[in-house]
């Protein structure tokens, strides 16, 4: 049976006060993801400096850089889960092992063009895997339906395994990714910028 489904909020920040900003929106939150973005795997930037984070809420930390595992190494304590990119691993197996090493949840998120095939032999190993329904580094992409293949094989293969979808989510196309097999859809502009966050 698939996991419980949730909707997290994605926040993207360039420093301490817009972050604190965005986490007094979404007192609700028990979920976060926050958007880690280095300017160089991705154009933009966000979240790229020493964050102090409320306790409370549970964090994912969508590491969108270059050097991965070395950002692991430093994480404010109240992240509870990593999410790193295929693109930027050279092998899955240490990213695994440094996770299990900081006793951090680990799931892998793959951009568009990277096949899903690519992580069959880790299912049974991950605690989650993502799949980028845009092409990621920006707020209000747009949606690519033929991602939602990807979730459907994801299901298929792992029944018990987190599935989340990330990018270009709104009421819409979140019923599109969970009916695809998600029991995980994050969203950054849809909820940061609705006049009710909650709702």
């Amino acid at each position: 049976m698939a996991p419980q489904n949730q909707v997290l909020p994605a926040i993207i920040a360039q420093n301490q006060q817009e972050l604190d900003g965005m986490l007094e929106k979404i007192p609700f939150a028990e979920n976060i993801m926050l958007d880690l973005m280095d300017g160089k795997f991705v154009a933009a930037s966000s979240l790229d400096f020493p964050m102090k984070l409320p306790a409370g809420p549970r964090y994912q930390l969508h590491i969108m850089a270059v050097d991965p595992l070395e950002r692991i190494k430093k994480l404010p304590p109240e992240i509870d889960t990593v999410i790193l990119h295929a693109e930027t691993l050279k092998d899955i197996g240490e990213a695994i092992e440094e996770a299990e090493k900081r006793n951090l949840h680990l799931f892998i998120a793959l951009n568009p063009d990277t096949p899903v095939a690519s992580l069959e032999e880790y299912l049974d190993v991950l605690n989650g895997v993502l799949i980028m329904s845009v092409n990621p580094g920006q707020y209000g992409a747009q949606f690519l339906p033929d991602q939602l293949a990807k979730v459907r094989w994801l299901r298929g293969k792992a029944a018990k395994l987190n599935v989340e979808v990330d990018g270009g989510m709104t009421d819409k196309t979140i019923g599109l990714a969970i009916a695809a097999g998600a029991n995980m859809i994050a969203s950054g502009s849809f909820i940061m910028k609705s006049k009710d966050p909650e709702a």
